[in-house]
């Protein structure tokens, strides 16, 4: 592709010759003839000179000394770079001979169905969907245009997904929740879980991400919502619009989260809990109570950063202040 069609595919200006030819998109480590890399920090200047990229996407005022697309926030231009340049496979209405469609079941026009899919009763997929090899649905899910669901993932019964939303390998959508009520004996009786999940479009959810049915309700994840691997959601939970929770991350039955939250690494919010629109969570972190507050919160239990930091620093000086009381308890005390 000649720069001038993509710097117009991108809505970007440019500089340089236009009629220069990109091919791929690449890491500077890796570039060559024909790549497209992307600059931020002006410090990386040198390496991006000397790396053999034909073209670059940097900020405004930096003069990389080669063919630049201008764009105030390269890394999210350079990401429509990389859809454009490496597209992937479209679906072509495929479906394998080994898949298991249930008559009552629809498949939308050009969706493809790979191989041992199975696809329960009543259920419907949209228009233009990828079903991987071994995804299982079950009845009456609905599944929106455009959806990609990866090997061996489950969408139990009952579960709706929007338009463009993906799912991972080994996600399970609509398990039961984990909820257990004890008898007189201390037996735990199983709380049936009759409810749903209802997904939102342009979703994406890593592999062996795990979201449960509502016991009554639905567990709902809103649009533009962005799931690392491996994260637990519990039954109940509502979940706003453009969240992003990373990897290992567990959240307990009927927590209520914003809209724009980030929700760090290995992070764990108790049940009930209500986490208010902006917040950010630092990976690790244990959120005990409501965060309504927009700001950024640390530590077990979560509090502001700020006191988090001064907590932090108390601690580190932990030893070195045991020490001075020590020696203050073995100081002789003067008579009165």
């Amino acid at each position: 592709m000649k720069l001038r069609e993509l710097a117009a595919a991108l809505g970007a200006p440019f500089k340089g010759d236009p009629e220069t030819e990109v091919a791929s998109c690449s890491s500077m480590k890796n570039a060559v003839k024909g790549s497209l890399i992307y600059l931020e920090d002006e410090k990386l200047l040198g390496s991006a000179q000397k790396c053999g990229a034909s073209a670059v996407i940097a900020p405004p005022g930096i003069n990389a000394g080669l063919t630049v697309i201008t764009a105030e926030r390269p890394s999210l231009v350079f990401a429509r770079a990389v859809s454009i340049l490496h597209p992937q496979e479209k679906p072509a209405g495929k479906r394998h001979p080994s898949a298991a469609i249930d008559p009552t079941a629809k498949i939308g026009e050009g969706s493809d169905v790979g191989p041992f899919v199975s696809v329960g009763a009543g259920s419907v997929i949209g228009r233009g969907a990828r079903l991987h090899a071994g995804a299982a649905i079950g009845q009456n899910v609905t599944v929106g245009d455009g959806c990609v669901i990866f090997p061996n993932a489950v969408v139990h019964s009952g579960s709706k997904i929007g338009d463009r939303t993906v799912i991972h390998a080994g996600c399970v959508i609509g398990g039961d929740g984990f909820r257990f009520v004890p008898d007189k004996n201390g037996a735990q009786v199983k709380f049936p879980h009759v409810g749903t999940v209802r997904i939102g479009s342009d979703v994406e959810i890593g592999a062996n991400s795990c979201i449960d049915r509502a016991v009554l309700d639905e567990t709902v994840i809103g649009d533009g919502v962005k799931i690392d691997n491996l994260v637990q959601i519990g039954h109940n939970c509502v979940i706003g619009n453009n969240t992003v929770i990373a990897g290992c991350a567990g959240i307990s039955g009927s927590v209520r989260i914003g809209r724009n939250v980030v929700i760090g690494g290995q992070a764990g919010i108790r049940d009930h809990v209500t986490i208010g629109d902006n917040v950010m969570i630092a990976a690790k972190s244990g959120v005990v109570g409501d965060l309504e507050k927009p700001g950024v919160y640390a530590g077990l239990p979560a509090v502001p950063i700020s006191e988090w930091r001064r907590q932090a620093a108390a601690i580190s000086r932990g030893p070195e202040t045991l020490k001075r009381l020590a020696k203050l308890e073995k100081r002789p005390t003067k008579p009165l």
